[in-house]
């Protein structure tokens, strides 16, 4: 009988993590930090002269990616290193180095436009 019951959260174990969200897990050995990807990617350091309220926010491995309010384009997708943040937080963000038909492996999704930033300042909380 335990043995049925087993096989049974087994099967149900695997049939829910099929449609789950995707498992972070630690970026294969040869992937750069943020810092590194920073560099590479040629991201200004500027100081945050952009302001939006958060509207989305997901974790990818060392990166936060944000749909966040902007009074120019109305929204606007930000990738920054990872940051603990609620839907609802007003933020303050650099002009970052934009990035077309960006593509995430993690989460299989590809962003039309997105700004990845060097840093997130919180304004304030909801």
């Amino acid at each position: 009988m335990a043995k049925i019951f087993m096989i049974h959260a087994l099967i149900w174990g695997m049939i829910l993590v099929e449609g789950a969200l995707p498992v972070l897990a630690a970026p294969p050995p040869d992937h750069p930090t943020v810092d590194q990807a920073a560099r590479i990617l040629e991201i200004p350091t500027q100081p945050p002269r952009h302001q939006g309220r958060l509207l989305e926010i997901f974790d990818s491995n060392n990166y936060s990616y944000m749909r966040v309010s902007h009074p120019q384009e109305q929204e606007r997708w930000l990738a920054a290193p990872r940051t603990p943040l609620t839907v609802g937080t007003r933020i303050r963000y650099g002009e970052g180095k934009r990035m077309d038909n960006f593509y995430s492996k993690v989460w299989q999704r590809t962003f039309p436009v997105i700004y990845f930033v060097g840093e997130v300042v919180i304004e304030s909380e909801p």
